[in-house]
């Protein structure tokens, strides 16, 4: 079977790679095409992930459609080179149009309730979209719920097994308290309306913080010149081992809060968005979600104040890996049923 997957987000990268390696273990050929955003070609590269760059044309924002369009036509040729029996991609916008296009099943990924406009410009076109159990809205007749979420497929523990011994590599002392903070850029479709920390309170945040704990900070944007000290500074690829020996993760983005929550560490999510995956990561007690910097502050500090803390979240993840699927595992046997199928 000739497989192809398109990336368009650093994280789709690891939501992928294992299903790639077993994939080729099965004797498919795979094919990968992705969007040179962020860090995405640097986490392909470190991880020996042959790619086909597909981007959209350089044209002003305003111009959005036409460079949906434009992306559409770069990757309709890059699928009609390789010929796949079957195309995937997280969100799958351009997948699932390009190939419906060229008469392919597609399976998109989603576990966002909130991209409304993404679902009606991709799901009439895709063949099966697979989300979470815990997904917010009401499922479509091609929907499939899993019992799992997107970082599982790659932090659940039959895929990854933290490093202490990575960690002190990249100047880190495991056995010392710190935290992750993650700040975001809010530039993506669904960020508009919404918020996080209040922007000018974030260096007097971290200075909070840093009187208890060592603040790392990771950051999509530029950082005020006060907290450069505090940037994190190493390979993408390997933030999942810095993360799990953290004492707290805490910031605006939902997919490191989701993966604190699978690593088993506490993590304060400071969004006005809410989804599915974070509230089941939450009930858990894994995750605690805000919209005030203040009560981010406090919600911090109460979790770094308590002995029993990690210990309390190790039970936690346990509980809910209990109830949960190797999610890498149901990729691999989705996307060769749907693709055997559309022989």
């Amino acid at each position: 079977m000739r497989i192809l997957i398109d990336i368009a987000h650093p994280a789709h990268v690891h939501f992928f790679r294992h299903a790639i390696a077993e994939w080729r273990r099965h004797g498919h050929e795979v094919a990968v095409t992705a969007m040179e955003k962020d860090v995405t070609a640097e986490l392909l590269r470190n991880f020996g992930i042959a790619y086909q760059t597909v981007n959209s044309p350089a044209l002003p924002t305003a111009l959005r459609p036409l460079r949906m369009l434009g992306r559409n036509w770069r990757l309709w040729r890059a699928c009609r080179r390789f010929r796949p029996d079957v195309v995937t991609a997280v969100g799958g916008l351009w997948a699932a149009q390009t190939a419906w296009a060229m008469r392919r099943p597609a399976v998109v990924w989603d576990d966002t309730e909130h991209h409304t406009k993404g679902h009606r410009a991709t799901w009439p076109f895709a063949t099966v979209i697979c989300s979470p159990d815990c997904y917010l809205l009401p499922p479509v007749r091609k929907q499939r719920l899993y019992a799992g979420s997107h970082e599982l497929a790659y932090l659940h523990p039959r895929r990854f097994t933290p490093d202490a011994e990575v960690v002190r590599s990249l100047g880190i002392d495991p056995s010392q308290r710190y935290c992750i903070v993650r700040f975001v850029a809010w530039k993506a479709v669904h960020d508009v309306g919404q918020h996080g920390l209040v922007e000018d309170r974030k260096v007097a945040f971290v200075r909070s913080l840093a009187q208890v704990v060592r603040p790392y900070i990771t950051s999509e944007g530029r950082l005020p010149a006060e907290l450069e000290e505090y940037r994190l500074r190493m390979p993408a690829h390997l933030i999942h081992h810095a993360m799990a020996f953290a004492a707290l993760t805490v910031g605006e983005g939902a997919t490191m809060a989701s993966e604190s929550a699978c690593l088993g560490v506490p993590a304060v999510y400071v969004n006005t968005l809410r989804a599915g995956t974070l509230s089941m990561f939450e009930r858990f007690g894994l995750i605690r979600q805000t919209t005030d910097t203040d009560e981010a502050l406090r919600l911090c500090l109460s979790w770094l104040a308590d002995d029993r803390a990690a210990e309390t979240c190790r039970q936690a993840r346990q509980r809910m890996l209990a109830q949960k699927i190797d999610v890498t595992g149901y990729i691999v046997e989705t996307v060769e049923d749907v693709g055997g199928k559309g022989r």
